[in-house]
Order: C-alpha cells, then sequence, then structure tokens
C-alpha cells in the first residue's frame, strides 16, 4: 500500500482530484494508473526569486518588462515544466551568479545522480558511473595563459565548408547560406565565438593539415568553456544552444562524456524556457527577458526545433548503452517535426508546409510520419526521431518496475510499434540503392538503430528451469530475429562500403553497432542448437560448432573500429577494446550473457581499461 504523501509533495493532478497522492517520482502512482502527466507545483519554494518577479495576477506571474536579463524569470512555473524536485537549486541559467545548478539523473536502479554545474569543466562533478565508461581518460589540458585566438578567416571559412560537406548531415541544424552569408559579409564578427569555436572542433579532425588538427584539443576546451558560460547569457541564443549540439558531439566523439551530459541538461533546460520544446506557454512571458524576437523567422524558427531535436536525440544515445535512463522527459514535449531538408536550406520561405507535431502517444506519431511519408513531406531527420523515440522507451520498459507481466506488455507492445515503423518506413529511408548519395549515411545509421531496437526487444532472458538447449522457451523462439538484427547490420555496412566508409565519422554510429557485435560474439562462442546441427548435418561438424559467416560479420566490425580510430582515435579505441575484451572472455562468458537477456547489453565499461593500447582484434577460428 503505497505511503500518503505530505501535503507540499502532492502533484498537481491528485490536488486537483482531491486524491490521495503517493508522491512518486517523476510520476506518481495515481497518474501512471492514468496515463496523465504528473507534475508538481512550487508553492514551497523558500521564496527564491520572488524579490525578481513584479507578482502574481489570477494564479499566473506577471514579469516586469524593464527586467532585460536571466534573473527575471518565473522560477515557479519553469520548476514546475522542468519537473525538478522541492529541495532543487534553482538552474544557474534563471538565477544568477550565486546560485549553483544541480539537476538529478535517474539511474537503472531508482538512484539519483547529481552533478554541480560551474563554469567549463566542473571540478567536483558527482558522476562516478560516467567517469568510469570505457577505457580512454580524457585528457584535460594545463589551462593556458590565455585564451585561445581563432584561426585566420579563410581558414574559419576552410573549416566550415569542411563541417558542411562532412559532418552536417549527423548534425543538420544550420541553414548553410544563412551561416555562411552572415561571416562572409561581416567576417568573425557575424557569428558568436562560442558557435565558431564549436565548428571548428568538429571539423578540424577531417582536415588534410596536422596543424590544425593538432589545435582540436585546445579548441574542444575553449568551445565547452563558452558554451558553459554563454548557456547562462541572454545573448545569440540560438548559436549558443547549436554550439551546445557540437560539444556534446565532440564529447561523444571524444569520450569525454561526464562534462557533456551535464551541458546537454543545461541547453535542454534552455530550450524548455524559451518555450521551443514544450510548446508556447511561456514564450509570452519570458521573450523580453531573453531579449530575442518575438516572432523569429523561419529559419531562425527551424534551426531550433533541429537544435531541440538534436539535443532529444544525443540524450538517447549517450543513455542507454550505459543504463543510466535519459534525462529530457517527452512526456510533454509538442515540438514540431523538422521539415525536409530540401526546404530548410531553400533561400525563401516554403509556401506551403505541412506543419506536425510529436506525440507522447507512440501510435500517433507513427501515424503522423506515416501520414508525412504519403504527403512526400517525411524525411530521414523525422524516421531517426522515431527510432531514437522507440529506443527510449525500450530503454524505459527495461529498467521497468519489478511486475515482470508489467514488463514483458510493455515490451510486446514496443515489438508492435516496431513492426509499423518498419513496414510504414519507404524504401529509401532504409536501402541504399532506392536512396540519394547524400542520405547514404543517414540510412545506414537508420538501419542500424533500427536493428538495435530488434535486439533489445528480442533478447529475452531464460527463466528458472530452462535450459539453452530447450525449444519453445522465449529466449529460443527470438534468439534468431536478434542474430538476423545484427547480421542486417552488418550487411548494411558492407553495403555503404561499396561507395564510401564516409560512415566513420558519425560518432552515434559504433555505439549502436556494439549491440550488434555483442550479439554476434555471443552467437559465434555459444551457436544456437539449430546452428550446431546445421553445422553436423553433413558429417563435418565445425570446430564446437561456429559458423565461419558470422566469423565474417565479426571480422567487418573489427575493421569498421579500425578505421574509426583514425578518424576519431578515442572513440574507435574505445569500443575496439571493448570487443577485444568479449572476444577474450570466452564460451562460457557468452553463455551466461546469451542467458541474462538483454540487460546484459547495456552497463559501464570500466573493464575495457585493462586493455593495453596496442591491443589487436583477432576473431579465433
Amino acid at each position: 500500500m503505497s505511503t500518503p504523501a505530505k501535503p507540499q509533495n502532492v502533484c498537481k493532478g491528485c490536488r486537483s482530484r482531491k486524491k490521495k497522492c503517493d508522491g512518486n517520482r517523476p510520476s506518481c502512482s495515481s497518474c501512471t494508473v492514468r496515463g496523465q502527466l504528473c507534475y508538481y507545483e512550487r508553492s514551497d519554494r523558500r521564496n527564491l526569486g520572488r524579490d525578481r518577479v513584479s507578482g502574481h495576477v489570477n494564479g499566473g506571474i506577471a514579469i516586469n518588462p524593464t527586467i532585460r536579463d536571466w534573473n527575471s524569470w518565473p522560477v515557479d512555473e519553469i520548476d514546475a515544466l522542468l519537473g525538478l524536485e522541492a529541495h532543487e537549486t534553482i538552474p544557474s541559467c534563471m538565477a544568477g551568479p550565486q546560485f549553483e545548478d544541480s539537476h538529478e539523473w535517474i539511474m537503472s536502479n531508482n538512484e539519483l545522480l547529481g552533478a554541480a554545474v560551474q563554469d567549463s569543466f566542473p571540478a567536483n562533478v558527482n558522476l562516478a558511473k560516467l567517469q568510469n565508461i570505457g577505457s580512454h581518460t580524457p585528457h584535460v589540458p594545463t589551462p593556458l595563459t590565455s585564451p585561445p585566438e581563432l584561426p585566420e578567416l579563410p581558414e574559419i571559412l576552410q573549416l566550415i565548408d569542411l563541417f558542411l560537406a562532412k559532418f552536417h548531415l549527423y548534425m543538420p541544424i544550420f541553414h548553410r547560406q544563412s551561416l555562411m552569408s552572415a561571416i562572409e559579409s561581416q567576417g568573425i564578427q557575424g557569428v558568436p565565438p562560442v558557435l565558431l569555436f564549436s565548428i571548428i572542433a568538429v571539423s578540424s579532425s577531417a582536415h588534410p593539415d596536422s596543424r590544425i588538427r593538432q589545435s582540436q584539443r585546445i579548441w574542444y576546451e575553449e568551445a565547452k568553456s563558452r558554451v558553459s558560460k554563454d548557456i547562462q547569457l541572454s545573448q545569440h541564443v540560438l548559436q549558443t544552444l547549436q554550439a551546445a549540439v557540437l560539444v556534446v558531439y565532440l564529447g561523444l566523439a571524444m569520450v569525454d562524456y561526464s562534462p557533456c551530459i551535464v551541458i546537454l541538461g543545461e541547453a535542454w533546460r534552455k530550450t524548455v524556457a524559451i518555450g521551443h520544446s514544450y510548446g508556447d506557454s511561456l514564450r509570452k512571458m519570458i521573450v523580453e527577458s531573453l531579449g530575442t524576437q518575438e516572432k523569429a523567422t523561419w529559419i531562425e524558427r527551424e534551426e531550433i526545433i533541429r537544435t531541440s531535436w538534436m539535443l532529444f536525440i544525443m540524450d538517447r544515445a549517450m543513455c542507454f548503452p550505459i543504463g543510466l535512463m535519459h534525462a529530457i522527459d517527452d512526456r510533454r514535449m509538442t515540438i514540431e517535426l523538422p521539415m525536409s531538408e530540401h526546404d530548410f536550406q531553400s533561400a525563401n520561405e516554403p509556401v506551403s508546409r505541412h506543419s506536425s507535431r510529436f506525440s507522447h502517444n507512440l501510435s500517433k506519431l507513427i501515424s503522423t510520419i506515416r501520414d508525412n511519408s504519403l504527403h512526400g513531406v517525411a524525411n530521414q531527420l523525422q524516421y531517426i526521431i522515431l527510432v531514437y523515440t522507440l529506443i527510449g522507451r525500450i530503454s524505459e520498459a527495461l529498467d521497468a518496475a519489478d511486475d515482470e507481466e508489467e514488463r514483458i506488455e510493455r515490451i510486446e507492445s514496443l515489438c508492435n510499434h516496431l513492426i509499423e515503423v518498419r513496414l510504414m518506413l519507404p524504401r529509401s529511408a532504409t536501402e541504399l540503392s532506392f536512396a540519394s548519395y547524400d542520405e547514404f549515411t543517414q540510412v545506414l545509421w537508420l538501419n542500424i538503430a533500427l536493428s538495435t531496437c530488434t535486439i533489445l526487444l528480442h533478447q529475452r532472458p531464460l527463466h528458472e528451469g530452462e535450459s539453452l538447449d530447450d525449444t519453445g522457451t522465449e529466449m529460443a523462439n527470438n534468439w534468431p530475429r536478434c542474430v538476423a538484427a545484427a547480421r542486417a547490420s552488418i550487411a548494411a555496412l558492407r553495403d555503404a562500403s561499396r561507395v564510401s566508409i564516409d560512415f566513420v565519422s558519425n560518432a552515434h554510429i559504433p555505439c549502436l553497432l556494439f549491440s550488434s557485435c555483442r550479439i554476434l560474439m555471443n552467437e559465434y562462442f555459444c551457436p544456437s542448437k539449430h546452428q550446431r546441427e546445421a553445422g553436423g548435418a553433413d558429417g563435418g561438424q565445425l570446430p564446437m560448432g561456429r559458423d565461419p559467416k558470422v566469423r565474417e560479420d565479426l571480422q567487418v566490425i573489427a575493421s569498421t573500429y579500425a578505421r574509426m580510430k583514425e578518424e576519431w582515435p578515442a572513440l574507435g579505441k574505445k569500443f575496439g577494446k571493448g570487443m577485444y575484451f568479449y572476444l577474450h572472455q570466452g564460451a562460457e562468458f557468452a553463455r551466461k550473457s546469451k542467458v541474462a537477456g538483454a540487460r546484459s547489453l547495456v552497463g559501464v565499461c570500466d573493464n575495457w581499461g585493462t586493455i593495453p593500447d596496442d591491443y589487436k582484434l583477432d576473431i579465433p577460428s
């Protein structure tokens, strides 16, 4: 029986219904059963910020129009939207320098992971679980006596061109003509330094000049520092959020997770506060505090929509592999889906736009994107958003309460949704032979993400009294689907490699691919019963029943990580060491991993740090 909450810890829904509330976070039991949104009012917020607000009007908040800084924000209302606990401190971007920010990340074991946000690289970040991720320890350079300077304008233009040509597909948040026009007409003064440092930090990794490549770490640290500071200001808000996307992406590529997850959280808070992520209800109240135009141009509006979506994607991408529950709550998101890349890059606003919004209801979201596809207005980015939404729901289902029946019911429902998604997607979204060349890397990205969904949903654990040789078990029925999905990922890799290996610059792919890698290693060392029988059908059973075709697939993955190590050294090395680690665990470990189910695929990888840097990936025969 749930324990009634204290009066000050009753959600708004239960209070209005005059029902008992157990005060559970992020959603109380009553609202969960009803399928309704749940959030808590801030009536006892220790009066922080009251002197910054002119007064309450009819239960709302009236903003003093003369106040132009972030200290004037309506703390209670924004806290309610952000879902902050009553004991949390006001975010630094809303409170002033005398307050520190604190956000709490829900772990898979329902514990809270706190992180204090200070200037550029928090000195007291309590991210112990994150700090042990991977084998690479991020290098923190010795503080410079003076901030680094931007390179000369010709080099900046060259680096921007390189970014737009090579990396923009993975972060399509810029209107190319507007960006180039701003810097060509006004020089480096046309674009805020925070954004310039972020762009050149990303694109420098692919520059042919070693001098520029060696500057990447310095530019990255400067971009990270500037984002952490500028995120609290009211100037160039959109460009700061765009810079945050680039910094988080680069942190993912450089295995610098801890500070970048904190930056991601700060950037999302700001998008929420300016009303672009959870609807426009607060926009009129705070637009003057931001110092932005109340009516943004269509280009600015689309850029902030895309920037918000990239933060959402990166939140899911960075959290699910290590069992860290994502921080962005999509239950209240009403943000519009992005328009097509062709329309977005036009010089003039599209005459007619088929506008559609995100829905937390997965069936409704799938239906919306299906309708967009039928009308010819869906695009690859919308499909990727849909699949990452599904990944987030799968993570929630895997971390569901101890009620096994409820967990199985949620997973089966998500399996049905995955079937809907696969049947809805046009061939141009999933097959390279039907896609335009410009979208090849996105098609591969989408395929591997879909395979990851299949694997997480269908790797079922063995139950008590069952064995791997039993037929008809939940695991026996679903394991072939995992293997098929993993092999489909490798087939897509092979197909893409016939034309180009540009996909290795996509920092999202290595982690998604590792799910397929784990499945294939488990199948190779601990083959399915039908595979062992097939191996000996002609009297020539394979050694230990290992399938040479699976070995070939594993070799493709090993080669892919080796190539990624050239593009992103820390990221390629991290997953190369991970593959080396599991290859040397042997058949018994593979059997245990196979028996454990999908949860064995997620978690921290601190053991990989024991692998020497001169490791060699050899697939045993």
